[in-house]
């Protein structure tokens, strides 16, 4: 009884205050708008819980709530020792005192250290309580997803009404961003760069630049496999804003470069090939198990075999799972969501004036962004559950390029959403 109590007070209250911070810094929010948001990010994040507790034996999410639950009693007992892993001794330890060997090992255990040590704190809000934890979680994180809404809502006010549905309702992107897994973080961390470098580029002011390197430091300490993808387009990004460029002028060549880079790459010896952590990673993948795996054939040293499963790559991540290859319930709704991807790319070729309506390089962004880093995604995993969670950012990028520009669609809700003319 008293967590029924904990949970309705800290979601009520919450909610409230969340509002009261808010509702004078994003674009017309009610307390409707607010509660509506928060609700359901907080319905998917449990959903997520307990669907992958009785179907899926706990994943990573009961188990990183699983180790919390030492953690508090070490944080309560010895404090210090509970902060020891984020110092970087620990990781040399570990590693007999070998700097790079002990950089790559803290990047890659801090995603588990965080989650673990941060849910720990949250126990003692929670009593121990997963889905209190939950409720706090998407607290901490809705940041994210309201800063990108503020952001865009600044660069075309009209559009507000689709990007406050794309960003807040859509259901497998809350599904996965709700959670408690890296998912939420992460979209954080983007946002976070992209807000503040668009800040900056208005303003100057110094305290963007600490938000870009926060941004940045999330990236490199949670996915930093997203991190050499997405700097050249946020390169190119940088230099439109700069000299108000709205095309792909700066896109284009930015993928051009990093394409000869990364494919010149692959006539040099194999220690010296791009390729090689991409095929690394996918030995690693194909060393697992799971119920359900794609075809993907292995990746070799050299042009011919990066080629050879660039048609497999791109199928696996941005057309499959097909409708009929729902072995589950996630399987079932990540096929809608592709059937969704692709009409919205036939929604986005026959709309009137489409270039006009993405005419910003942070929509040029999430374009060129997604789709390579989507592709590179699908070259590494063969296993469809881990590519609908890690592509689950890049198609919220998609999304809302293919479908926050029709002139119709932002007309009407723009008023049936916010009551503006």
């Amino acid at each position: 009884m008293l967590a029924y109590f904990l949970f309705f007070f800290y979601l009520f209250t919450g909610t409230i205050l969340l509002h009261l911070i808010i509702r004078r810094k994003i674009f017309p929010f009610t307390i409707y708008h607010t509660a509506s948001i928060v609700f359901f990010k907080v319905f998917m994040g449990c959903l997520y819980g307990w669907v992958f507790l009785h179907f899926y034996n706990g994943d990573d999410t009961w188990g990183f709530f699983k180790d919390s639950k030492e953690e508090t009693n070490l944080l309560l007992s010895h404090p210090r020792q509970f902060f020891y892993d984020f110092w970087p001794g620990r990781s040399l330890e570990a590693t007999g005192n070998h700097g790079w060997e002990a950089f790559l090992y803290y990047i890659r255990n801090f995603e588990r250290w965080f989650m673990v040590k941060c849910l720990a704190v949250l126990n003692l809000l929670s009593g121990k309580n997963y889905y209190i934890d939950v409720l706090w979680f998407n607290f901490l994180t809705i940041a994210g997803p309201l800063l990108l809404f503020k952001l865009l809502a600044r660069i075309f006010p009209q559009k507000t009404g689709m990007n406050f549905l794309l960003i807040f309702f859509l259901p497998s992107i809350m599904f996965w961003c709700s959670g408690i897994r890296a998912e939420a973080l992460i979209l954080l961390s983007f946002v976070l760069i992209l807000y503040n470098s668009q800040e900056y580029a208005q303003n100057h002011r110094k305290r963007h630049i600490l938000g870009i390197v926060a941004g940045f430091s999330g990236l490199l300490l949670i996915r930093y496999q997203f991190l050499p993808v997405f700097i050249p387009f946020y390169i190119a990004f940088l230099v439109s804003i700069s000299k108000k460029v709205s095309g792909t002028f700066y896109f284009v060549r930015a993928f051009m470069i990093a394409a000869i880079i990364f494919m010149g790459s692959l006539f040099l010896p194999p220690a010296f090939q791009l390729s090689r952590p991409i095929q690394h990673t996918q030995e690693n993948f194909f060393a697992l198990n799971g119920n359900t795996r794609y075809k993907l054939d292995s990746l070799k040293p050299g042009p011919v075999s990066f080629l050879k499963l660039l048609p497999q790559a791109t199928a696996n991540t941005v057309l499959r799972p097909w409708p009929w290859e729902g072995k589950s319930l996630l399987q079932s709704l990540s096929s809608i969501e592709v059937l969704f991807l692709l009409a919205g790319f036939l929604f986005f070729m026959v709309s009137p004036r489409r270039r006009a309506q993405v005419a910003h390089p942070l929509y040029w962004l999430f374009l060129f962004y997604g789709i390579c880093q989507m592709i590179l995604i699908g070259y590494a995993v063969p296993f469809p559950g881990a590519i609908v969670r890690y592509r689950t950012i890049l198609l919220l990028f998609l999304f809302l390029f293919l479908y926050a520009g029709n002139p119709l669609l932002q007309q009407k809700l723009r008023y049936r959403i916010f009551k503006l003319h």
